[in-house]
């Protein structure tokens, strides 16, 4: 072999080229960017380094969901067959 591959996926159904599936574009090395930063990308980091705090609900929803589970009563275990 000669050279580098290029690392871009090339899917086919009986040998005709089709789409690649969305994870088939985001893993392969050619979606990704050359050394320039996405501009939301830039903004999340520069909230990150300014003190800001994510807003999403993933953080009240698992605080949530661990009171729950502290809550909850231990279901009974069923018996063992013979």
């Amino acid at each position: 072999m000669s050279g580098r591959q290029s690392g871009r996926t090339s899917p086919s159904i009986k040998q005709k080229p089709v789409p690649r599936l969305p994870h088939e574009h985001d893993e392969s090395s050619d979606s990704q960017t050359q050394g320039e930063v996405q501009p939301i990308i830039q903004q999340a980091h520069d909230d990150v380094m300014a003190g800001r705090v994510d807003t999403d609900r993933g953080v009240p929803m698992d605080r949530a969901y661990q009171r729950q589970k502290e809550r909850a009563v231990p279901s009974p275990k069923k018996p063992k067959r013979p």
